[in-house]
C-alpha cells in the first residue's frame, strides 16, 4: 500500500476515520491525503471571497491533520491536504482514481433508513461508485 485518501468534514467520525488513515499509513509507510470536498452550490459562487474560503478549508483539513497526529502520539506518514468541488462522492471517486490510491478511508454516521433513503449517504454511494477499495469507519456508539 502506497497511498491512502480519506474524506475529512467536522464531524467526530470523520476524524476517527482521519486518525485510523494516519494510523494505518505509519505503519505501512503510505502516504495519507486528506481531502475535504466544497459541494457544488459552494464552488459555483467563485469570487475573491471563494479564494479566501477555500484557504479556509484548507486550513481546516491541515489543523485536523495536526490534532491528528497530536491523537495518535506520532509523527505520522507523509501527508498532504486537497479541498476538492463537487458531489462529495464523486469528487472522492475521481481523485481516488486520478490519484491512484491504494485505499480509500471515509466515516459514516448512523441514521435510520428513512434518511439514507431520502438523502442518502456519501458512504453508500462511494460504495457503488468508488473504483478503488473502500474503508467505511462507523460513527461509534452512544
Amino acid at each position: 500500500m502506497r497511498r491512502i485518501l480519506v474524506a475529512v468534514d467536522s464531524t467526530d467520525v470523520a476524524r476517527e476515520a482521519a486518525r485510523m488513515a494516519l494510523d494505518l499509513g505509519g505503519r505501512v509507510n503510505a502516504r495519507v491525503t486528506l481531502v475535504h470536498v466544497l459541494p457544488p452550490s459552494i464552488a459555483e459562487g467563485e469570487t475573491a471571497d471563494f479564494a479566501a474560503f477555500e484557504r479556509a478549508c484548507e486550513d481546516y483539513a491541515s489543523g485536523l491533520l495536526t490534532e491528528m497526529r497530536q491523537l495518535t502520539g506520532r509523527s505520522g506518514p507523509q501527508t498532504e491536504v486537497t479541498v476538492l468541488h463537487g458531489e462529495p462522492a464523486e469528487a472522492i471517486s475521481k481523485a481516488a482514481e486520478a490519484e491512484d490510491v491504494d485505499l480509500v478511508i471515509v466515516g459514516t454516521r448512523a441514521r435510520g433508513a428513512l434518511a439514507r433513503t431520502l438523502m442518502g449517504s456519501v458512504a453508500d454511494t462511494l460504495l457503488r461508485q468508488c473504483p478503488k477499495p473502500l474503508m467505511v469507519v462507523p460513527e461509534a456508539p452512544k
